[in-house]
């Protein structure tokens, strides 16, 4: 089966490593495997080390429209699939779905399939901007075979809006890499310190891309009030983008006495988690975190807005707590809440961790996606 992933940006982001894994799985498995995506990301070095994946990368894709750079794009994917006859082309991500799905249409491609990693319509939006989205999803449902969404939420809301009849929607679950993600680093007091935890008290963390959709000022606003309370924890935020001069910016008006530490991008996270107590995350829309998955997978309560599916993950006082996006004293009560008694926040690891079951790992998810290859096919 000749298969082609498309997707905007190859960062280290919850779609982004979903594809990766799919796209590695399925040229191991035998299929015939492309890529197209931009120039520009950190899983660029991983997806060259992996044998059996032909990659395709164009400078001029970008997540900003910009009419000339996409006009020119749209006909690179059509030429590309006109010639390379594709049997399945599958779509990540806003920019890459719009174009990569009718490029497909119009070169003659018979199966295209879209996966919906949160809609590219919130309720953040300008009312303009996000009607012009619910457009752009319905007429570019019309050409799509199947669209696969990470959460239940993410079908409630295209069926809301008429995005696509039911059946043509798909629900199948993000994978990780669950034994990777069970295992314990060997050695913990040796991350910490090289992560600049010169102290054994406990750390607030969050993973995350550093840009709007994510709200790391939200972040550190509550880790703000938080230390107000309890001077004693520590706060680790993980990731990089182009919200990481304001976050520092503000980060250096706040007195949080060195207990704050921006680590960057890290491959390590798994054995991050190992020496997390808890983890936020302030999204303003979400479709599925991955980065929820990981952290209660490694038996760590979280802190989350109620946005997207995190509601579907996280259960309410049993295994973390759920906030309104942009409540940052919210996020910061209930960080708290956890902290004030010991038993607690045990409970609440032990739940956590029973939580994510093996229909999370990513060989069951890869299972799923070749099955709908095949049926659609």
């Amino acid at each position: 089966m000749n298969i082609c992933h498309i997707i905007t940006k190859l960062e280290l982001g919850g779609a982004q490593l979903s594809t990766f894994h799919i796209l590695s799985k399925l040229a191991k498995d035998q299929y015939k495997v492309s890529l197209i995506t931009s120039s520009q990301g950190i899983l660029k070095e991983d997806i060259h080390a992996v044998k059996g994946i032909k990659c395709r990368f164009l400078p001029l894709l970008h997540r900003p429209i910009n009419p000339l750079f996409d006009l020119i794009v749209f006909f690179q994917i059509y030429f590309v699939c006109r010639r390379e006859k594709y049997s399945v082309v599958h779509t990540h991500s806003s920019k890459a779905g719009i174009l990569g799905r009718w490029a497909a249409r119009l070169a003659g491609v018979a199966v295209i399939v879209h996966t919906v990693h949160g809609w590219s319509f919130n309720d953040s939006q300008k009312p303009l901007s996000r009607r012009l989205f619910i457009f752009l999803e319905k007429v570019t449902a019309k050409v799509t075979t199947k669209i696969i969404c990470v959460s239940q939420k993410d079908i409630t809301t295209g069926l809301k809006h008429k995005i696509a009849p039911e059946e043509k929607f798909k629900f199948i679950k993000y994978g990780i890499p669950l034994s990777r993600f069970r295992k314990s680093a060997d050695n913990t007091a040796a991350k910490r310190r090289e992560l600049g935890i010169l102290n054994d008290d406990p750390i607030v963390g969050m993973i995350s891309c550093l840009k709007p959709q994510k709200a790391p000022l939200d972040y550190i606003k509550a880790a703000v009030k938080i230390n107000q309370e309890r001077p004693d924890l520590n706060f680790l935020l993980v990731g990089d983008g182009a919200l990481k001069h304001a976050c520092q910016k503000f980060l250096a008006r706040s007195s949080l006495n060195g207990r704050f530490i921006f680590t960057g991008w890290r491959r390590d996270v798994s054995n991050i988690l190992d020496v997390i107590d808890v983890v936020v995350l302030t999204s303003k829309w979400e479709g599925m975190p991955i980065a929820l998955i990981e952290a209660l997978s490694k038996g760590c309560p979280v802190v989350t807005t109620e946005v997207g599916g995190t509601s579907e993950l996280v259960k309410n006082r049993v295994t973390g707590y759920l906030t309104r996006p942009g409540a940052y004293e919210e996020t910061a009560e209930k960080v708290l809440e956890i902290f004030k008694n010991t038993d607690t926040l045990q409970k609440m690891k032990t739940e956590a961790a029973d939580s994510i079951d093996d229909s999370f790992d990513v060989a069951k998810m890869v299972e799923n996606i070749k099955t709908l290859y095949g049926r659609l096919v």
